[in-house]
């Protein structure tokens, strides 16, 4: 109740804040989200971001004249938030290209969402499980009996068991997990099956594939992840009064007669309120009182190869069940124009065996498996391994996640790894980036409300 409470008194500008100063600490996803929901309420805020480019742990790179990711990220129909803040800052449809889900890996394995515009939910998904191919009918009909199930359960699972376990207890075929709820699993919780947390999980289906069709839409960034958010949410803030600073870094935050000032290199500058929207392991020395949570990591490896001529892979996205590389993905057929053109992605999500391996042996093995896929293979005029040591938080059952507020009236937390129904995606960021800014909101209000009376 003292949540709602919170969202009620935040729901609308007010002249008595109107003035507030917020400092906003990290310019990624969850940062500039917070910024804008602060803006779209009449509050500038002012982000710091150490990097020279925004993004945080989804932003881009230049190398060798190209403009890469620091990571393959995709996106889903279900990130409700995150579209509807694209759409704010004038994000255009352009920047995704939308196609229905499709889970394919050759040879074995094909699952492709039903087009068909009559079936309801239920059925569309009942139907695009009972056509897949590569599972058997005993396999299918026990992946519709677990999502009735589910649903009858309102998606209620027990919250100290993993997916594994889960899995188990509704007697999933290895088949069926292999090909069908590890891949789903590992894309969206970028956690092992044997520790990743069951409820997420379960939040996940019940928000994408129980949902209508189009939430279990795969939505794949045509732009660098830099310019599919936060650039056009910079310039948008820009022309309402905010300032974004890169190459900006935060040193330390003083409690200071009511404020906060944010010390950087050279200055310090007093806010009303603060919020903390850097990786959780960043937070040691920030502010007192607030540090690193004890959660664990998982990493994401992401190896681009280049090629003199095009190559094209038989879907944009394309997975393996056996294999280093779980997706491949083809930018050239995600790219406005030729840029491009033969460049591929592939993806290496969680820990795994392959963290044993040299860089040179990893990027060896996962070549010989992306020329399973395409018919003569012409060899890379340059490849780039890029690995995330810290890309997520290990979404396990156990995992302590702290909540939006601190032990500092008016400083609040900002991030995917922050408590919530979402694992560490780029829609668990911004929803936990939203609510961060409706608790400044909140506090604002309350604090004006007290200096009246």
């Amino acid at each position: 109740m003292a949540n709602l409470d919170l969202r009620l008194i935040a729901s609308a500008a007010t002249p008595e804040i109107a003035a507030s100063t917020v400092a906003i600490v990290g310019g990624g996803y969850a940062g500039m989200a917070a910024a804008v929901t602060l803006a779209d309420e009449g509050i500038a805020s002012t982000v710091f971001e150490a990097g020279v480019c925004l993004g945080g742990r989804a932003r881009q790179i230049e190398y060798r004249g190209e403009v890469l990711d620091n990571g393959q990220h995709i996106l889903a129909g279900a990130y409700t938030e995150l579209l509807s803040l694209m759409r704010l800052v004038g994000v255009s449809e352009a920047a995704f290209q939308r196609v229905p889900l499709c889970l394919s890996m050759p040879p074995n394995f094909l699952l492709r969402a039903s087009t068909s515009p009559w079936l309801p939910g239920p059925l569309y998904l009942a139907w695009t499980l009972l056509t897949a191919q590569g599972l058997s009918f005993s396999d299918k009909f026990a992946a519709i009996r677990f999502m009735q199930t589910l649903k009858r359960a309102k998606f209620q699972v027990d919250a100290n068991i993993s997916v594994a376990t889960l899995l188990a207890a509704h007697r999933q075929s290895k088949n069926l997990i292999d090909h069908l709820w590890q891949p789903l699993t590992i894309s969206a919780l970028n956690t092992p099956l044997a520790t990743a947390s069951a409820q997420i999980f379960a939040n996940v289906l019940r928000d994408s594939l129980a949902s209508c069709p189009e939430a279990s839409d795969l939505l794949l960034p045509r732009v660098d992840l830099s310019a599919l958010f936060p650039q056009p949410a910079a310039a948008w803030l820009a022309e309402r009064g905010g300032e974004t600073l890169l190459g900006t870094r935060v040193r330390e935050i003083l409690p200071q007669a009511g404020q906060y000032a944010v010390c950087c290199d050279h200055y310090c500058c007093p806010f009303d309120s603060v919020i903390l929207a850097v990786g959780p392991q960043q937070l040691d020395g920030l502010l007192p009182g607030v540090s690193s949570p004890a959660l664990g990591y998982e990493p994401i490896t992401t190896i681009y190869f280049k090629f003199a001529r095009p190559v094209r892979l038989p879907e944009p996205m394309l997975g393996q069940m056996n294999g280093l590389a779980q997706w491949f993905f083809d930018r050239n057929a995600l790219a406005h124009d030729q840029s491009e053109s033969g460049l591929i992605a592939a993806v290496i999500s969680a820990s795994g065996p392959h963290q044993l391996l040299s860089q040179e042996m990893l990027v060896e093995r996962v070549l010989i498996e992306l020329q399973q896929h395409v018919a003569d293979l012409p060899a890379p005029i340059w490849h780039k391994a890029i690995t995330e040591k810290f890309a997520t938080f290990a979404c396990t059952s156990t995992a302590a996640r702290p909540g939006t507020t601190t032990p500092h009236a008016g400083v609040f937390r900002a991030g995917d790894y922050v408590a919530g129904d979402y694992p560490a995606t780029l829609e668990g960021a911004v929803r936990n980036g939203i609510s961060a800014a409706q608790a400044s909101l909140a506090y604002l209000k309350l604090a004006a409300k007290k200096l009246k009376q």
